[in-house]
C-alpha cells in the first residue's frame, strides 16, 4: 500500500514553484539587463549628434538676436528699398534658423520614440512573465484547493 505524505508533497510543490520562480526571475533580470544595454547603446551611438545639437543652440540664439537687430533697423530706416532688401535678408535668416530648429526637433523626437519603444518592449516582456507566474500560482491554488 502506498501512503502519500501531504507534508512531503506540499514541500515538493513549493520547491518546484521556487525553481520556476527563480527561472522567471533570471529571465526578467536578463531582459532588464538587455534593455539597459540597449538604452546605453542608443545614447552612445547618438552622443555626437546630441552634442552637436546642443552646441548649435547658442548659434541659433545669436542668429535670433541678430534678426531682432535687423528688424529694429528696418523699422528705423526711412529708405523703403533698403528696408525691403534687409527684410529679404532677414527672411532668409529666419528660414535657415527654422530649418535648424526643425531638424533639431525631429532628431530629438525620433530619439525619444526609439528610446520609448525600447523601454516599452522590455516592460511588456516583464509584464508577460509576471502574468505567467500569476497564472501558475492560480492553477496550483486550484489544484491544491480541490484535493
Amino acid at each position: 500500500m502506498v501512503t502519500i505524505n501531504l507534508s512531503a508533497l506540499g514541500n515538493a510543490i513549493l520547491v518546484i514553484l521556487g525553481i520556476i520562480a527563480l527561472v522567471f526571475l533570471i529571465m526578467v533580470l536578463k531582459n532588464v539587463s538587455k534593455l539597459i544595454k540597449s538604452a546605453n547603446e542608443v545614447l552612445d551611438d547618438n552622443r555626437d549628434s546630441i552634442d552637436t545639437t546642443i552646441e548649435k543652440i547658442p548659434g541659433i540664439v545669436n542668429d535670433a538676436e541678430r534678426l531682432v537687430g535687423n528688424v529694429n533697423e528696418l523699422v528705423a530706416d526711412p529708405n523703403i528699398k533698403m528696408a525691403i532688401s534687409k527684410a529679404n535678408d532677414t527672411l532668409t535668416n529666419v528660414s535657415m534658423i527654422s530649418e535648424d530648429v526643425k531638424d533639431t526637433v525631429n532628431y530629438f523626437g525620433e530619439t525619444a520614440i526609439d528610446t520609448a519603444d525600447t523601454f516599452s518592449e522590455g516592460i511588456t516582456s516583464v509584464s508577460d512573465y509576471a502574468l505567467m507566474v500569476k497564472d501558475v500560482i492560480d492553477i496550483l491554488r486550484n489544484v491544491i484547493g480541490n484535493k
